[in-house]
């Protein structure tokens, strides 16, 4: 054992999240994937010839398994490796992030909008994140992740998310509030300023902020209407499953209010005309049976 080697902690912010009913899918990637094989092994067999020794032989190729890696990938890629590490393993994904507070620089915003990102590219293919964001102590290297924030934000996404919504602990929103200086008015930005939202004592973020960032806003709320009236639909009979849903249709419909009633015109970079507005107050989802 080498003594000498030093495992330092440092401040960061730790972000666990889970895919809302993953696990079904696991299955569903595993008998794709063996389909495939089954296939090609067919295919093989058929086409097989004397000068065809050096053939591969049939592999096991899930493509909505490659879809769920490539959807993490894009999103993930955008992050400045310096700052951020990341793991994926199976339907968990761990983001940190180290919090850099300085010049302009706000890490823990960044993370925020990262995420945000993340759970909208993840709806475009029909999941759902929750999970939790804490801060503190963390030992962060390469293979190597430890720290009670880790533990924490676990704690908080199965424990207190119970939503498809991202849970903030006390910590990690006390540290977010933090700045260099009363000059910087970024987080004043409508782009900022609603990234949280509360419910009792749980903060959480707001995942339709991300609608800021996006050039085709009809289009934004035309996939997460259609996605989570999906959900609804399939899930009627499931009163555990459908309640996570009907939540969050209640926040998009509340989102929905805010932004055509005050927040669409204050995005500095669009212009909110009448037509857009209507279109958008149409996106309302409704789910009564």
């Amino acid at each position: 054992m080498n003594s000498e080697i030093q495992y330092i902690y440092s401040h960061r912010a730790v972000a666990f999240l889970d895919v809302l009913g993953f696990q079904n899918k696991l299955q569903s990637f595993e008998d794709e994937a063996i389909k495939f094989h089954r296939v090609m092994k067919e295919e093989v067999a058929l086409s097989e010839t004397e000068e065809d020794d050096e053939q591969l032989g049939p592999y096991y190729y899930s493509k909505s398994a490659s879809e769920f890696i490539e959807t993490f990938d894009y999103a993930i890629s955008k992050l400045d490796k310096e700052k951020f590490s990341y793991y994926l393993f199976s339907d968990n994904i761990c983001i940190t992030v180290k919090n850099i507070n300085s010049r302009g620089e706000k890490s823990l915003i960044e993370l925020l909008l990262v995420i945000s990102e993340l759970y909208f590219e993840f709806v475009q293919k029909g999941y759902f994140l929750r999970g939790g964001i804490d801060y503190g102590l963390f030992i962060d290297q390469s293979s190597i992740a430890l720290g009670v924030p880790l533990a924490t934000a676990y704690k908080m996404e199965s424990n207190l998310a119970v939503f498809p919504r991202i849970i903030l602990s006390t910590d990690f929103v006390k540290q977010l509030e933090i700045y260099p200086s009363e000059d910087e008015k970024e987080f004043a930005s409508v782009l900022e300023s609603s990234l949280i939202k509360n419910s009792c004592e749980f903060q959480y973020l707001n995942i339709f902020n991300h609608i800021f960032k996006i050039e085709e806003k009809e289009l934004f709320f035309k996939i997460f209407n259609q996605n989570i009236s999906e959900n609804l639909s399939l899930s009627v009979n499931k009163e555990n499953i459908y309640l996570k849903y009907k939540w969050l249709a209640d926040e998009f419909n509340d989102f929905i209010e805010k932004y055509t009633g005050e927040l669409a015109f204050l995005d500095e970079n669009y212009e909110a005309t009448e037509e857009h507005i209507i279109n958008v107050k149409n996106m309302k989802i409704s789910y009564g049976h």
